[in-house]
């Protein structure tokens, strides 16, 4: 049996303790802990099973990390963009709502109609509260307040739509034939 030096167990031990490393390497390390002392009292007997790598575990966990990356993309564009509204920002609009739809798209696929939805839904209550805040009601109606955040989400909620379209369209283009 191969011997190995005690910088080489040190090296190998965090890979036994959490179990990715491989049953000749599990090896060569109890070989070595049950022969040194010093690397034994670094080893502390902690150690998790050797499950091989599950690819299928791996995935879900960069899928569930990549969609909450997707997601908060969506959100704080979605707040710049109603942060930009306000102001001669509001023309990068124009693509930072598209960008949004079109990262929806890449989140959601089919159920994709959700973003333009939600972001209607953001939009309206925000320019609602930011319309509020600054004093609309004193001289128009809540009628009107209503139609004014209606109109505005509408326009946003339009723009991501154009977003899904083209998101749905390039993957359409791009996609493999079966």
């Amino acid at each position: 049996m191969n011997q190995i030096s005690c910088d080489v167990c040190k090296d190998l031990m965090p890979l036994v303790k959490d179990g990715i490393a491989s049953e000749d390497s599990c090896a060569l390390v109890m070989a070595h802990i049950s022969t040194c002392k010093h690397c034994s009292v670094d080893f502390g007997g902690e150690m998790v099973e050797n499950t091989a790598m599950d690819d299928v575990i791996v995935l879900n966990k960069i899928k569930k990390q990549l969609m909450l990356f997707i997601l908060s993309i969506i959100f704080l564009g979605a707040l710049i963009g109603m942060v930009l509204s306000d102001g001669m920002g509001m023309f990068y609009n124009a693509l930072i709502m598209p960008a949004i739809g079109g990262f929806g798209y890449m989140l959601l696929r089919k159920k994709s109609y959700f973003v333009p939805l939600g972001l209607f839904l953001f939009a309206f209550v925000w320019v609602s509260i930011r319309e509020i805040i600054k004093g609309f009601l004193a001289y128009a109606t809540i009628v009107d307040l209503l139609i004014m955040s209606s109109w505005w989400a509408g326009i946003f909620a339009a723009f991501s739509v154009v977003g899904v379209l083209i998101a749905g369209l390039l993957y359409y283009a791009f996609q493999k034939e079966r």
